[in-house]
């Protein structure tokens, strides 16, 4: 069962679509943290220093920081149905870097919005 938290204490979230999100963690590796994904909705959220969402700025994602609460899969839970850790809290997957992370989003995103049109 899901434990909903609010965020913007220990933590802030970054959700951003699931195809842009595995693009980025692709990229990052073990550098893009504590991940949960949300499969019926197609979206993902990664976790962030506290205080990240206040100057967070990327089209396609949404900043969760205070006032916002985010559904907690159980720490075991790493696969469907229903929202899941892709990369669960441990030692090995911090938080997130947000500079690293809006790096990794942009290079994802690069290609195809600075293509010329055939």
């Amino acid at each position: 069962m899901n434990t909903i938290t609010a965020v913007g204490y220990q933590w802030d979230a970054i959700r951003m679509p699931r195809y842009l999100g595995l693009a980025a963690a692709a990229l990052l590796g073990d550098g893009i943290g504590t991940v949960i994904v949300e499969p019926g909705e197609r979206r993902m959220y990664v976790l962030v220093p506290a205080g990240a969402a206040a100057t967070w700025d990327y089209p396609e994602t949404r900043a969760l920081g205070r006032d916002s609460y985010l559904p907690l899969p159980p720490p075991a839970c790493t696969r469907p149905p229903g929202p899941y850790w892709l990369t669960p809290p441990d030692w090995r997957w911090p938080l997130a870097d947000p500079a690293k992370l809006l790096t990794a989003l942009e290079a994802v995103a690069s290609p195809t919005r600075d293509a010329p049109c055939p």
